[in-house]
């Protein structure tokens, strides 16, 4: 499972740098169409969308290799023994907030989808989509956190170490 996560991952931080050149792109066009006082409508909004979309698929291959936000001092000053303790302790956790998270976005995107939901502007822009991408990243962040918590658990020695493909 771990290669096919893995994979995958690759696939959704492709697909998030190519939306970050997207997003750059569409505030490029809307700073030059200001300079000549014709704004377009809504280009704010839509690199807001973009940038949740970009944040969202990012999370499971930043999860991949280890790189969220850790109190690595603690942990590196515990004996060996105790460190893989605490590493597999703070992953159960992690995995149960992910699940969490993975819960309330899923909610708060069907709600937005059977409500409607909309930025009004001259063209009412939905974000029900954006928010079921989201549910996709959140999925995929989950797996990768299983992931993380199953795999050193069957190679002892490696629990320290995220996992290096490439």
């Amino acid at each position: 499972m771990r290669i096919q996560v893995h994979k995958i991952n690759q696939i959704l931080s492709g697909i998030a740098g190519w939306l970050m050149f997207a997003m750059m792109m569409l505030l490029v066009v809307d700073v030059i169409t200001r300079s000549f006082n014709m704004p377009l409508q809504l280009m704010a909004e839509l690199s807001v969308f973009v940038m949740m979309i970009v944040i969202y698929l990012g999370f499971s291959r930043c999860e991949e290799h280890g790189e969220h936000v850790r109190l690595e001092f603690a942990v590196n000053a515990l004996p060996k023994r105790f460190r893989s303790i605490a590493n597999s302790a703070s992953q159960v956790i992690a995995v149960a907030v992910i699940g969490l998270m993975l819960y309330a976005v899923t909610n708060d995107a069907w709600s937005s989808f059977l409500t409607g939901s909309a930025i009004e502007g001259t063209v009412d822009m939905p974000i029900w989509p954006t928010k079921f991408v989201m549910v996709v990243g959140m999925v995929f962040f989950l797996l990768q956190g299983i992931v993380n918590l199953v795999d050193p658990i069957g190679r002892p020695g490696e629990a320290d170490h995220a996992p290096e493909f490439e």
